[in-house]
């Protein structure tokens, strides 16, 4: 796999305000939360702004929860992060988005990445939040005016997740999507490990998906005519159908932690979200650049000697090529 830009993706809480149900973080779900350690963000910031200045390389780090814009302290950790050259990106359902934060994400952000799964009637049903959609499209529309207004660059995405009701409104609601300003759609299909109790009667079906692989080049086409980046390589798509089977997908080399790492709130690095507590690297021990390629070596080394049951069947979407 060819190295490619050195992707953080950071989940910093598990505390969320919508009941989602695919979800394992909604609201009303009875679990533990825990939040990232601020003074651990801060510090790896620094160690980042080193990296960063050492090697010239593009670092991004990308905020997920739960819903991480509850933090308080998100746009200061970003903002910093920014003034030391690194981009910043985050997934928010969007709900606590003010205009005043709106302008700061504008003002220090590369991305910003809005959860939003289809027309009103089935956003607001699966999102467990009566009025979703009108907020997200709201929002997307204040914030392109805002970027427009200070010419920042600032890119609005949407991620979408599939499942048997919505897929075949996928072109329908690009169209709405590319209306309100947003420059690119990623999506997921429905998992079955956060909720098995709404996987089953949802999950997308084996001909949904393979009409979907058909139609996608298409799709891509036509709307890139229109300005709108759809996401999503054959590679991917060949993950969708050998899930709609109930066929594993093992993967032999994925380059563990060569371009891409997963932090979570409790302050562990892996390859993968996945992989969490089973390749675990701590934080708080990257004290400088010089530590990077350490990380790297003690993945492939985890991965040779304890081998995850998850690459036997692997879901991870950064190996499947989901943003290509």
């Amino acid at each position: 796999m060819a190295k490619k830009e050195r992707v953080i993706v950071w989940r910093v809480t598990q505390n969320c305000d919508l009941k989602c149900k695919f979800c394992s973080y909604s609201r009303n779900v009875k679990r533990q939360r825990d939040d990232a350690d601020a003074q651990l963000i801060s510090s790896f910031t620094e160690v980042l702004g080193e990296y960063r200045k050492q090697t010239g390389d593009e670092v991004l780090v990308s905020w997920i929860g739960g819903e991480p814009f509850l933090r308080s302290d998100l746009l200061e950790h970003s903002e910093r992060l920014h003034r030391l050259g690194i981009k910043v990106s985050a997934t928010t359902n969007g709900v606590p988005l003010t205009e005043e934060k709106l302008r700061r994400i504008d003002g220090c952000f590369s991305e910003i990445v809005f959860s939003l799964d289809s027309f009103k009637e089935c956003d607001d049903d699966v999102r467990g939040f009566a009025g979703h959609f009108d907020i997200v499209c709201r929002r997307i529309q204040e914030l392109d005016r805002i970027r427009r207004s200070s010419g920042s660059g600032l890119k609005i995405k949407v991620n979408t997740i599939l499942m048997r009701r919505n897929i075949t409104d996928f072109e329908r609601f690009c169209g709405l999507l590319q209306n309100l300003g947003v420059d690119e759609v990623t999506f997921n299909r429905l998992g079955e490990y956060d909720r098995p109790e709404f996987f089953g009667d949802n999950r997308l079906l084996f001909e949904q998906s393979r009409a979907f692989a058909e139609k996608l080049p298409s799709l891509k086409r036509k709307f890139a005519e229109k300005s709108l980046v759809i996401h999503g390589s054959e590679k991917y798509m060949e993950r969708f159908m050998y899930a709609a089977l109930d066929k594993p997908m093992p993967v032999e080399e994925c380059d563990p932690g060569a371009w891409f790492w997963f932090v979570n709130e409790n302050g562990y690095i892996s390859p993968c979200s996945y992989t969490s507590y089973e390749y675990k690297f701590p934080l708080k021990d990257i004290k400088s650049a010089a530590d990077f390629d350490r990380v790297e070596q003690y993945f492939r080394e985890q991965r040779h000697c304890a081998r995850s049951k998850w690459c036997d069947d692997c879901f991870c979407t950064q190996v499947y090529e989901k943003f290509e």
